[in-house]
């Protein structure tokens, strides 16, 4: 069963290319690297997702041509499994993204997707294609492993507030950044602005499924407390009724006392508001009165032990 990131990666593969160049820019900040064979320079897009090979590979073509190389590579070191690697001549590339005002070598978000919500959508696309993930296991969690520099990142941090209205953070990790997300409503701004449709509908459901079960829990918690909390109150009630039986006798007790008292001992798990109810009278005037019930059957509590204690003396 293919993983959410992998859903998300696959339903962008047949997605538009809006800014093919962008795009380009965005897979080579997740997971691009400068190759030298010789005297010839490339650049080589390296993932590990056949769907982003797919996308990657369409966007290369659309690009360039015929002048790419793209080859699958069995790695067996840590366990990897197959990746996937494009080589691009450096220059090509250099040309390609410089038409569109992005400098490959410098270390700061270029200009070009500060501005405009839409392109830096395009350029989240390639760069979550390359190296991006979701996990919805037991919270909302998107994040993105880069070899970029700390004023990039920051660059980065500050244009998903100001387009995106996203809030992200970073730490350090094995000498390179990771770049993440922990809110279900930013996440699928995220998705929105990356063109993942089907991805965006599937988390909103996630969301609101997840939001029915969380408004169950907490219905279910409230009215167990309430219920634990009115089988106590019941209980003392009872007890000082019970003391009060068994020491004075319950018809020493005023008429609207007595009928309390009387009707607690025969429903001993109705809440107040329901005894208020069945009595036909306010909740004030019910709490009331049996505070003075406790009263007495306190003061013939104290009374007794005052007895007990000068009989020891």
């Amino acid at each position: 069963m293919a993983t959410f990131s992998e859903e998300v990666k696959m339903s962008l593969v047949n997605t538009s290319f809006l800014y093919p160049e962008i795009e380009l820019f965005g897979a080579i900040k997740g997971k691009g690297d400068f190759v030298l064979d010789g005297h010839k320079k490339f650049i080589k897009i390296t993932v590990s997702s056949i769907s982003s090979m797919k996308r990657v590979y369409k966007l290369c073509k659309q690009l360039f041509g015929e002048f790419i190389s793209a080859y699958v590579k069995i790695e067996r070191r840590l366990n990897l499994g197959r990746t996937r690697e494009i080589l691009l001549d450096l220059n090509f590339v250099d040309k390609v993204l410089s038409s569109q005002g992005i400098n490959l070598y410098k270390d700061t978000l270029p200009k070009v997707l500060k501005e405009d919500p839409v392109k830096f959508g395009v350029f989240l696309k390639g760069m979550f294609l390359t190296t991006g993930s979701i996990s919805l296991k037991s919270s909302y969690h998107m994040e993105f492993y880069l070899d970029i520099s700390e004023e990039f990142v920051k660059d980065l941090i500050d244009n998903f507030k100001i387009l995106l209205g996203v809030k992200s953070n970073y730490i350090h990790k094995n000498n390179k950044i990771k770049f993440y997300i922990k809110s279900s409503g930013d996440i699928l701004n995220i998705l929105e602005a990356m063109d993942a449709q089907e991805s965006s509908k599937k988390l909103l459901d996630i969301m609101r499924i997840r939001g029915i079960k969380g408004n169950v829990s907490r219905t279910i918690n409230f009215l167990s407390a309430n219920a634990s909390k009115t089988a106590e109150s019941s209980s003392k009630q009872i007890d000082d009724i019970n003391y009060i039986c068994s020491t004075i006798g319950i018809d020493s007790l005023d008429d609207n006392l007595k009928k309390i008292a009387l009707y607690r001992l025969e429903n001993t798990e109705d809440s107040l508001k329901e005894m208020a109810e069945a009595l036909n009278m306010k909740k004030s005037t019910l709490y009331s009165r049996i505070k003075k019930i406790k009263g007495i059957s306190k003061q013939l509590q104290d009374e007794q032990n005052l007895e007990e204690e000068g009989e020891k003396k």
